[in-house]
């Protein structure tokens, strides 16, 4: 799971950018969707309490979560068809597949942002780049790389 203080300094990241409705598609224990900023409609779903995201249909202007990375591809395949912004929290090499990229390019939608951040100390240390990573509909091709501060646990 997300730690709280990773979930608030992304949503902080972001929170410029967003308007709104907003979906949390795997809320798990809501280390994102409790931080939603509070002039936003939120929306959550949470396989684990009957509410399946791969089910949702309802347009929503952004997602923002810690998608399962085992089923990435399909969330992120999912997600373009209901949202105009997403961020996933992954690491960068599962975001920038071949596959991955033909899938945005499908849907029309581009990479914003790849904000670096460093693997919470609570996690299994990969090696690979965790990133909260913007896909936007209709970006064009170039990528904003920036780096997210030390996060305290």
């Amino acid at each position: 799971m997300t730690p709280a203080p990773q979930a608030g300094a992304i949503i902080t990241h972001f929170s410029e950018q967003l308007y709104g409705s907003i979906l949390d598609p795997a809320r798990g224990q809501g280390a994102f969707f409790d931080q939603f900023p509070a002039n936003l409609s939120h929306h959550w779903c949470e396989l684990a309490e009957g509410l399946d995201f791969l089910e949702w249909k309802r347009p929503v202007d952004w997602i923002i979560t810690n998608p399962p990375w085992s089923r990435l591809r399909e969330f992120t395949r999912h997600a373009m068809t209901v949202a105009d912004n997403i961020v996933w929290l992954a690491p960068i090499v599962n975001m920038t597949t071949k596959a991955r990229l033909r899938d945005l390019d499908q849907f029309g939608f581009g990479i914003a942002e790849l904000l670096l951040i460093d693997t919470p100390k609570s996690w299994p240390q990969s090696g690979f780049q965790l990133a909260a990573v913007h896909l936007r509909k209709g970006h064009p091709s170039a990528w904003q790389v920036s780096r997210l501060g030390a996060v305290t646990e």
